[in-house]
């Protein structure tokens, strides 16, 4: 007989995308638009896979994942939701849920999510009673604030991981938020209640980095008048959070994989090892292959560190979290004060973002001083910062996009945009072509090389756009 499945979801056309995919594939498919209607099917025919909208009428989809696990012990539960934050991750997690979609997602996604999940057991996923409770709140202040597709899948990991011991490396940009990724991981571990310690390698002495993370034994070296445990042997039960980890020099390297494979940290001129139980949460925005392939970053501590990466997305690449985001800074800066106009909103989520959300934390207080309690206007904002390379560019290019795209969305008043590829090319192509051109001084033969393209693929679009007087006399000759 035919695996089923049970989809409960409020969304007309989720729910009939869905229950059309999965019967392509053969699986047989009930549906419900009520967590109570969910349930009564459940009971009545234990499926094998559940897909679970959380924002439902009625009873919400967390209190019926609850309820699913004693109706239907037996079924994967797949919690998909388009409003989810850390705390939805981590209570569908602890609930007991095979896996978490957030919406917007691919069919394909959520196929790959159903094939995994019928015919598997739930108790074998780790969800149930010794997971943790959620530690970090939305309005702590070291909350990861977002409603985007991309920070709700580092949600996702985040609560799948944090029961584990495993070795986490949180890689992004700087500013991005990777250390409240390790605090989030930390807080919502079995360890919640021992030490944190983040340790910043880059702000370390380079001398004395051995010292400073397995301590050192009276005499070891001029000074070292008195034994001192490190940083590890201080983290002893809990976490420590290793931050630039691509600064720790070789030789460090070796140790530090002593104490993850052997839970042993021998100390600066020390001749005994000790045991210690921690947790190590790394984290780097370099590239650790390059490193390892350089030579300049061990292979095997690479590999052991990378048990579960979490890569942290860029703010340009979550810009619907700008919002919420400037919300939680606005209410620490300057509560029941400052405003964000609709405009100013606008502003900032045109606006490039090369130092993450630490760049925007600190524009929108510099905005709310300047604005002396009232609303944050444009004006109000310090300009924008540029970094070396050309690298600020490139990222206000990609912003200006993403407005261009949500300003046609916007425009249509609900209606699916039309020619959305061709739109852009016709609005960017005239450009590109003409300031090629102008650079080259109108040597068109230059202009195929630099652009890629066939003089006659270059003659014709230059006749699309009238840009004949933009080469001089028109000739391919420099």
């Amino acid at each position: 007989m035919p695996s089923s499945v049970l989809i409960i979801d409020d969304e007309e056309s989720v729910a009939w995308a869905l229950r059309k995919a999965c019967e392509r594939q053969g699986y047989r498919v009930a549906v419900s638009a009520t967590a109570e209607a969910g349930l009564d099917l459940a009971g009545q025919h234990p499926p094998d896979a559940v897909f679970l909208d959380i924002r439902l009428p009625g009873m919400d989809g967390l209190t019926a994942l609850g309820k699913l696990r004693h109706l239907a012990p037996a079924a994967a539960v797949v919690v998909i939701t388009a409003h989810g934050n850390l705390s939805t991750a981590v209570k569908a997690v602890e609930g007991g849920a095979f896996d978490y979609l957030s919406k917007p997602f691919d069919l394909d996604q959520a196929l790959e999510a159903v094939k995994r999940a019928v015919g598997r057991s739930v108790g074998a996923n780790g969800g149930g009673p010794n997971t943790p409770a959620l530690a970090v709140q939305p309005d702590d202040p070291d909350a990861i604030v977002g409603r985007s597709a991309a920070i709700q899948a580092v949600f996702k990991r985040i609560a799948l991981v944090a029961p584990s011991d495993a070795c986490v490396l949180v890689t992004g940009g700087s500013g991005s938020g990777k250390e409240l990724v390790a605090r989030a991981i930390h807080a919502n571990s079995p360890r919640r209640g021992k030490p944190f310690l983040p340790v910043h390698v880059a702000a370390l002495n380079p001398n004395l980095v051995e010292s400073e993370l397995f301590g050192h034994a009276k005499g070891a070296f001029t000074g070292a008048d008195r034994a001192r445990p490190g940083l590890l042997t201080l983290a002893d039960g809990g976490t420590v959070f290793l931050d630039e980890l691509a600064d720790i020099p070789l030789p460090v390297q070796a140790k530090l994989l002593r104490v993850l494979e052997r839970q042993e940290v021998l100390p600066v001129g020390g001749t005994e090892a000790h045991r210690v139980n921690v947790r190590v949460v790394s984290a780097t925005h370099a590239d650790l292959s390059a490193a390892v392939a350089a030579g300049t970053f061990r292979h095997d501590l690479f590999f052991r560190l990378n048990v579960y990466p979490i890569p942290v997305p860029a703010l340009g690449d979550r810009a619907d979290d700008i919002g919420p985001l400037a919300e939680h800074f606005l209410r620490k800066f300057a509560p029941g004060s400052a405003e964000l106009p609709a405009d100013t909103l606008a502003f900032l989520k045109a606006r490039s973002w090369p130092g993450n959300v630490r760049e925007l934390r600190n524009a929108l207080e510099h905005a709310a001083i300047v604005a002396r309690g009232g609303p944050l206007r444009p004006e109000h904002f310090p300009a924008p910062m540029s970094i070396p390379g050309g690298a600020a560019v490139g990222d206000r290019l990609a912003a200006v996009v993403r407005e261009w795209v949500r300003d046609r969305v916007d425009k249509t008043g609900g209606a699916e945009p039309a020619d959305l590829y061709q739109g852009l090319l016709n609005d960017v192509e005239p450009v590109l072509l003409a300031e090629v051109l102008r650079q080259l001084d109108g040597n068109r033969l230059a202009a195929t090389r630099w652009l890629g393209l066939a003089r006659a693929t270059l003659r014709k679009l230059m006749r699309k756009y009238g840009l004949a007087d933009a080469a001089g006399d028109g000739t391919d000759e420099s």
